[in-house]
């Protein structure tokens, strides 16, 4: 008579829920028992699993203590009756070790000194290296287990998980790959008891659940230490994370290069050089593409393979076969990162393929509509699975990006409709950020704005074409006019013309017409170019009753009509600026044009020979932010200007702008020294080479910080020295 009380069934799930039961056990003490997680038993009683390993259903077996009757009963169910497989195999397991890389390891050293150092020293004795797909973590794991073979004597093992899916196999697979028939914790450490065993883990990503069995192993198997590879890390307290990151320029190259010649190609020419540094940027350092990059080139040739690299969905030559088949091409490689992500982040991340080069976490919320409110844990997902990666935060705002094979990839699975959709959300997002951006650098002269502009100014493209090719032609006029001052400031002026290039007259209204032209006469540098299109914009703008486009665009014709050396125009522009100025100042503040009157002021009279009046404005205009409580930076707009007078060949004004500069600029490092830099310049244009040299050593990373008087006294010593060299002395 057997133990199982229910009539006959065809029901694993039922069977075991039946026998478990009948001996009054919890699923949380049958768990325990047989060594596996109350999910997985959970998962077989609901029938949601129904193909188990043949080690849990042993450990199964054991743990209800069921006789021999009823345990064929069980494996007969999953129609393994008398195949043996709950009896312990007869056959011995030999032990796997790594093997060595299989290609040459370029790039890695710090890499492997980090993970050796850390399976030295690491409290956990758990290392997990992550990154994206095709970054190289299975060769860095090799280098560095061949690096502490000796550490290990006779007990480095290998076991690769790829194709483990449930995480209650994989101490079974770990175990097989020891040597050892043991499918549970305890048997397992049992077994590695006295090796300081090395257990190499590759490609965890599927089962990471089985963290906190590693965990256990650990503590059960006190000399053991486990090197894991896995696209997201483990997230166990033991765990040492160390993120394999794609490789540098440099490098990158050399590994191009070790590939071509091993697929034979011949020796490239210099001609090459430029086309294979261009392949690795588009490989954005990952080593299987530029693997994949090399192995087609080595066909094509480098330059040939550039040429039609766009036209190409994927590689027309795979990977090596020795490599898995998810790894022989980068479509595989991230299809299979894709199949692993929840579905707010699969979502999520052909809408980020929109996107060009980096994105803020605002940008991030704006394509993600109307899935916004899961855009910051969805994007946590991709960062955790490297398919999205941190930029580097020089600025105020944290900053991510897609791996250009990752983004290229995914791009293709979005259809017209969505992008388009997706177009709309940035060009929204873009008009919106344009607005308060513009705002805040003309309102108040806060520079960060300017820095956010640069960072952003690929989307805000993106989003302004999609405005033209809308037809919004207004709005699209307005964004341009909002940001064309930062476009300016960070040297832009050749790609700002082309921005608005794309804008014709008769398509806009009045308004938007005198915006355009403002953003015109601010990228000009033709001289009656622009005091034509400056003086267009004045007038229009004044028609229309807008003091502030007014006051800019009356600037701009002011400091046109000094180029013209037209002294008398350029004053009374100045003056109808001021008057624009002033009726703007009682609605809204407006420091940019407020303070740029006076420093068109300072200019002209500088380019009239008063040195002390163009002081006098300039310190005026200074005083001016500091009143209406700005941060406006009339020393930045000087040093500016001192680099544009140098290359007009105007030494003297340019030492005598830097002169004042010096006077009204803050103290921090960074500002003096791009002060100092452009003295190094104008000194070398002056052939004073010791002066260079010293203002050279004043504006290096390391200088140290200089006495302002001495410093005063130095800008004081240029200006004497251009004068000497202009003969005005």
């Amino acid at each position: 008579m057997n133990d199982w009380p229910g009539p006959k069934t065809t029901s694993f799930a039922a069977m075991l829920r039946g026998l478990r039961e009948a001996r009054s056990l919890t699923q949380q003490e049958l768990a325990s028992a047989a060594g596996l997680s109350v999910e997985a038993v959970s998962a077989l009683e609901r029938g949601r699993r129904t193909r188990p390993q043949p080690h849990t259903v042993r450990s199964l077996a054991s743990a209800l203590q069921l006789r021999e009757a009823d345990r064929m009963a069980l494996l007969a169910i999953l129609g393994r009756a008398g195949d043996g497989t709950s009896e312990m195999p007869a056959r011995t397991l030999t032990p796997r070790p790594p093997s060595p890389p299989a290609v040459p390891v370029i790039g890695r050293d710090g890499e492997v000194a980090e993970i050796v150092a850390a399976l030295r020293t690491a409290p956990g004795r758990l290392v997990t290296l992550t990154g994206p797909g095709g970054v190289g973590k299975t060769t860095v794991a090799l280098a560095a287990a061949d690096a502490v073979a000796a550490d290990h004597p006779g007990a480095v093992y290998f076991a690769d998980l790829t194709d483990v899916t449930d995480p209650d196999d994989a101490i079974a697979a770990v175990s097989r790959s020891a040597g050892s028939h043991s499918d549970t914790v305890t048997g397992l450490a049992a077994h590695l008891t006295g090796t300081s065993a090395l257990l190499v883990l590759d490609n965890l990503e599927r089962v990471t659940a089985c963290g906190p069995q590693l965990a256990e192993l650990l503590t059960a198997s006190h000399d053991a230490v486990i090197l894991a590879t896995s696209r997201v890390p483990l997230r166990v307290r033991r765990e040492r994370e160390v993120r394999i990151a794609p490789l540098g320029p440099a490098a990158a190259v050399r590994l191009f290069g070790e590939r071509l010649t091993a697929a034979g190609a011949p020796p490239t020419g210099s001609g090459d050089d430029a086309a294979v540094a261009l392949l690795c940027r588009r490989a954005d350092g990952l080593p299987l593409a530029i693997e994949l990059l090399a192995a087609a080139a080595a066909r094509l040739g480098p330059r040939e393979l550039l040429k039609r690299a766009d036209q190409l969905a994927d590689l027309p030559v795979a990977g090596p076969r020795d490599l898995p088949a998810r790894q022989r091409t980068m479509a595989a490689t991230v299809e299979w990162s894709c199949r692993m992500l929840g579905p707010a982040a699969r979502r999520l991340l052909p809408r980020l393929a929109m996107v060009p080069g980096s994105f803020s976490l605002d940008i991030v919320e704006a394509v993600a509509a109307p899935d916004a409110s899961d855009a910051v844990g969805a994007l946590a997902e991709l960062v955790e699975h490297s398919l999205v990666t941190r930029g580097a935060d020089a600025g105020p705002v944290a900053r991510f990006r897609l791996l250009e094979p990752v983004r290229r990839y995914v791009f293709e699975a979005l259809g017209p409709n969505d992008r388009y959709h997706i177009r709309r959300s940035v060009a929204q997002w873009a008009l919106r950020a344009a607005r308060e951006q513009g705002a805040r650098i003309r309102g108040r002269g806060d520079l960060t704005a300017v820095v956010e502009v640069e960072a952003d100014r690929h989307v805000l493209r993106l989003g302004f074409d999609h405005l033209v090719d809308s037809r919004r032609h207004d709005d699209a006029a307005e964004l341009l006019w909002s940001v064309w001052l930062p476009l300016w400031m960070t040297g832009h002026t050749h790609e700002g013309l082309d921005w608005a290039d794309r804008l014709r007259e008769h398509d806009l209204s009045e308004r938007g017409r005198a915006r355009w032209l403002v953003a015109r006469a601010g990228f000009h540098r033709v001289a009656a170019d622009l005091f034509a299109t400056a003086e267009r914009a004045m007038r229009l703008a004044e028609r229309i009753d807008d003091t502030s486009l007014a006051a800019e665009a009356a600037i701009f014709a002011a400091a046109a009509a000094l180029r013209l050396e037209d002294f008398d125009a350029s004053v009374s522009l100045l003056a109808r600026a001021e008057a624009h100025v002033k009726a703007r100042l009682d609605v809204e503040r407006d420091v940019w044009a407020a303070v740029h009157v006076l420093i068109g002021r300072g200019d002209g009279a500088l380019l009239r020979g008063d040195r002390s009046a163009a002081a006098r404005h300039w310190r005026a205009a200074a005083a001016t932010a500091r009143e209406l409580g700005s941060e406006f930076s009339v020393a930045a707009v000087l040093a500016e200007c001192a680099q544009a007078a140098r290359g007009e060949g105007r030494l003297t004004d340019a030492a005598s702008m830097l002169a004042v500069a010096s006077e009204l600029g803050p103290q921090q490092d960074g500002y003096r020294a791009r002060l100092a830099g452009v003295a190094a310049a104008v000194a070398a244009d002056l052939d004073d080479l010791a002066s260079a040299r010293w203002w050279e050593d004043a504006a290096g990373p390391d200088a140290p910080l200089r006495d302002t008087d001495e410093l005063g006294e130095r800008f004081r010593e240029l200006v004497r020295r251009a004068d000497t060299v202009s003969g005005r002395d």
